[in-house]
């Protein structure tokens, strides 16, 4: 998505098809298209420079840096080794997130059904994949890859704490810390990890619950806020949103570059906002997942 909005601020006033056009059979409208997006990795780096040309980008250090940045996104991200004969369960939009996930220095997380991916532990991941999988997936066998997946996001989360310290703001509907899935024990082990995050003022981690009883202005499962304050490029902040099976990538403004700015993104960013200024602090939040712990406690 950097390279992307990168290519989109090269082409100005002009058209795709325009650039297409410039380019010769170089690439296709559709592709072209979908790497302004960031729908799609690039495949083929060394075709960039022709790319570039056809932009108009002169050689010297911004034409250099577009190359660099083609290289970069050419590469694989960790998910894609989970994706070898099994597409289906790692979708285009895991593969996506997780790489950007990988090198945000911010991640402001709303999920208002279960713990954050992020945070949980190894045994309520793969409740919550058994319990949540589609049918299609599961009667595909599927459900080892999916928790896989999700396992491994979480424990890379966990090392990036440690050795990048990433700045984390967790939101989490109250009602998710009362879904046990019909296995309490579970989430009382889950519950205390969140405690124990919570009071580990030595990580850049912060945990929230949402009691707000209005509905969100959008439909959300997940969303998350990516940003990326130290990128050697400029690189504009990402917000990924999952509603049921689906999930969309949306694109804030790249710093210097006058563009209209996508209206999915304002909206989702302001409500990111919303719930950051009405979730109760540290200690109300604290003290809600205490009362959540004790009543899995009691159903023991």
């Amino acid at each position: 998505m950097v390279l992307g909005a990168h290519l989109k601020a090269e082409r100005g006033p002009r058209t795709q098809a325009q650039v297409v056009a410039e380019a010769g059979k170089l690439v296709s409208k559709s592709v072209y298209s979908r790497l302004e997006g960031g729908e799609v990795r690039v495949d083929k780096p060394r075709t960039m420079p022709a790319l570039l040309k056809a932009l108009g980008v002169p050689e010297g250090p911004r034409h250099d840096e577009l190359v660099a940045l083609a290289f970069a996104a050419s590469k694989e991200g960790w998910a894609s080794k989970f994706r070898s004969g099994h597409r289906e369960a790692v979708p285009d939009s895991m593969l996506r997130l997780t790489s950007l996930e990988q090198s945000a220095t911010e991640q402001f997380v709303v999920d208002c059904n279960t713990i954050p991916g992020q945070l949980q532990t190894r045994a309520y991941c793969r409740l919550v994949t058994a319990r949540t999988l589609s049918a299609s997936l599961r009667d595909a066998g599927m459900e080892g890859v999916v928790a896989g997946v999700r396992d491994e996001r979480s424990r890379r989360f966990a090392e990036r704490l440690v050795t990048d310290r990433p700045t984390a703001r967790f939101f989490i509907a109250q009602s998710a810390l009362y879904a046990h899935f019909g296995q309490p024990e579970v989430l009382i082990e889950q519950l205390q990890v969140l405690l124990d995050l919570a009071d580990a003022r030595d990580l850049p981690v912060g945990i929230r619950v949402i009691t707000s009883k209005h509905p969100l202005a959008v439909p959300v499962n997940t969303l998350v806020r990516l940003g990326f304050a130290k990128s050697k490029y400029p690189v504009p902040d990402v917000i990924y949103n999952e509603v049921g099976w689906q999930a969309f990538f949306h694109r804030g403004p790249l710093t210097g570059i006058e563009e209209v700015t996508d209206p999915n993104y304002v909206d989702l960013d302001d409500l990111v906002d919303n719930v950051l200024m009405r979730a109760p602090g540290y200690r109300a939040s604290r003290r809600l997942i205490e009362d959540a712990l004790l009543s899995a406690q009691l159903r023991l």
